[in-house]
């Protein structure tokens, strides 16, 4: 009785983190030069309120119920020179939280801000002090790779972008391995919980491997609105899984024609999204081109959908050919919002599938040699 007791005792404490139907409040110090400047808070791109910042000052309170990942921002312009600072905090009902700025070196004045009263926060930061010298090769990797990218001369350094690519590769890998086993040591936290969502991906590559981690989490953390969200995710990722039927569509070829998905059935067909704008997915053409070139008398295609953005179709077709995408295109040029992007659930490029030929997906996101293994062993 006395176990029941407790796990009771447990859970009812977490329902009040998670789910009291509190305010929040924070009380800032921050750089004077944003006196008469007001501070934002915001979830996303939703702005939530605001306050005066008078003689460095603040205070900040806002209706809350449930936890959320919030922004605070202020901005400020003087002398033809403009200030900035944003600080990321994770806010649960009935939190009282300090934001103190005393370090503002940096672009960011609002970066090395201490924040006190905020539980999930602090569970952010002890997650943030095991990843800090990984993060700091991440960074230091992906500053290479925009440089790159970004030449002076006009010519993009492929292979150099392709060799800081597989760095980065490594390095993210080393990060999630890192970020899973915190995960598994806190089931409890929620800071654990939105690191889960994050590495699940969208659409999520196994959906049942993601179900049994997902289960051991806390029965509050599974029923807060995130948990809730985490298990929409796992249902719709579960209809573009591994043998499930590849959802049809349509689209807008280079010169205005309409193609669909199933015109291509009979084929093995690797659905790739990607954009012209995309540096990886750039630097990743070279070895779809390579595999279009070896299996393409093979019965096997390639149908290249572009997330271009609106008037931006001379971007498309110059990227394609500058890369001799030899394949089958379409785009509607919606950017992200992409009729086939939102079909397939597509948060992040370049991403892909393959899919067998009788409309079945076969293998997701295969990228270098794992997409040329996967269709030596379907078509040699």
């Amino acid at each position: 009785m006395k176990k029941v007791f407790l796990v009771c005792a447990a859970m009812a404490g977490m329902t009040n983190l998670y789910a009291q139907k509190k305010g929040v409040t924070i009380t800032g110090k921050i750089p004077p030069v944003f006196n008469n400047e007001y501070i934002y808070l915001a979830k996303g791109s939703t702005f939530l309120d605001s306050a005066k910042v008078e003689k460095g000052a603040f205070t900040l309170s806002h209706p809350l119920t449930d936890t959320i990942q919030a922004l605070l921002r202020v901005a400020k312009k003087e002398d033809g020179k403009i200030y900035r600072g944003v600080k990321v905090m994770f806010l649960a009902p009935g939190d009282k939280v300090t934001l103190t700025v005393k370090d503002t070196s940096g672009g960011n004045l609002l970066a090395q801000g201490l924040v006190k009263g905020a539980s999930i926060n602090a569970q952010e930061d002890q997650l943030q002090e095991q990843l800090k010298e990984v993060r700091r090769q991440i960074d230091s990797a992906r500053k290479e790779y925009m440089q790159l990218m970004q030449s002076p001369n006009g010519k993009t350094d492929t292979a150099g972008m392709m060799a800081r690519g597989k760095r980065m590769d490594v390095l993210f890998e080393k990060q999630e391995v890192m970020t899973n086993t915190f995960i598994d040591a806190h089931p409890d936290y929620y800071i654990s919980l939105t690191n889960f969502k994050e590495n699940l991906g969208s659409p999520v590559r196994d959906v049942a491997a993601a179900e049994k981690r997902f289960a051991k989490f806390t029965p509050a953390l599974r029923q807060s609105s995130l948990g809730l969200s985490i298990q929409d995710l796992l249902k719709a990722s579960a209809k573009l899984g591994i043998n499930q039927p590849a959802p049809d569509f349509a689209s807008t070829t280079p010169d205005g024609k309409t193609l669909k998905l199933s015109d291509l059935k009979g084929k093995y067909v690797l659905l790739d999204f990607w954009a012209s704008w995309c540096g990886p997915c750039r630097a990743e053409n070279p070895n779809v081109v390579k595999a279009f070139q070896q299996y393409k008398d093979k019965n096997f295609t390639v149908l290249g959908v572009s997330l271009d953005r609106e008037g931006q179709h001379n971007k498309w077709t110059e990227a394609i050919e500058k890369d001799g995408l030899a394949w089958h295109h379409v785009s509607d040029l919606k950017w992200w919002k992409a009729d086939a992007a939102t079909l397939y659930m597509i948060r992040s490029i370049p991403q892909n599938f393959l899919i067998d030929p009788n409309g079945k997906i076969v293998a997701i996101d295969l990228r270098g040699e794992a997409l040329q293994k996967e269709l030596a062993k379907l078509l040699q």
